[in-house]
């Protein structure tokens, strides 16, 4: 079950993202979903397209336990600066992420899951 309250308090923090279950994503309103394994071409168009929106609560980037670390990095700097080919996201999106339990939680990149605030 996500914990909202830990959720809500991520709002406006710089390098930092939630790690909820991919079940509860469907919890959260206006939000962006990407699923984890997009390649950059169609991530740069989810950006170009969405990202002006200042109504965007949460950008959530599905299953990321579900890809190798490798490809994990070109999240990293995403959650880290906030930004992506000069897209910034809107100071109160929070990042998440999700998995499919606390077991795959080790999935997660070294680098990822020290900006990660568990949230379940």
């Amino acid at each position: 079950m996500i914990n909202k309250e830990l959720l809500e308090l991520q709002k406006g923090c710089n390098a930092t993202c939630v790690v909820i279950k991919n079940e509860d994503a469907k919890e959260l309103e206006t939000k962006i979903v990407i699923n984890s394994n997009c390649n950059i071409n169609d991530l740069l168009k989810i950006f170009k397209e969405n990202i002006n929106n200042k109504e965007l609560n949460y950008f959530v980037i599905e299953e990321i336990d579900k890809i190798s670390s490798n490809e994990q990095d070109k999240y990293y700097h995403i959650i880290k600066d906030r930004e992506f080919c000069g897209y910034r996201l809107p100071e109160e999106t929070i990042i998440v992420v999700t998995v499919e339990n606390k077991e795959t939680l080790k999935n997660i990149s070294q680098n990822i899951y020290n900006l990660c605030v568990v949230a379940f």
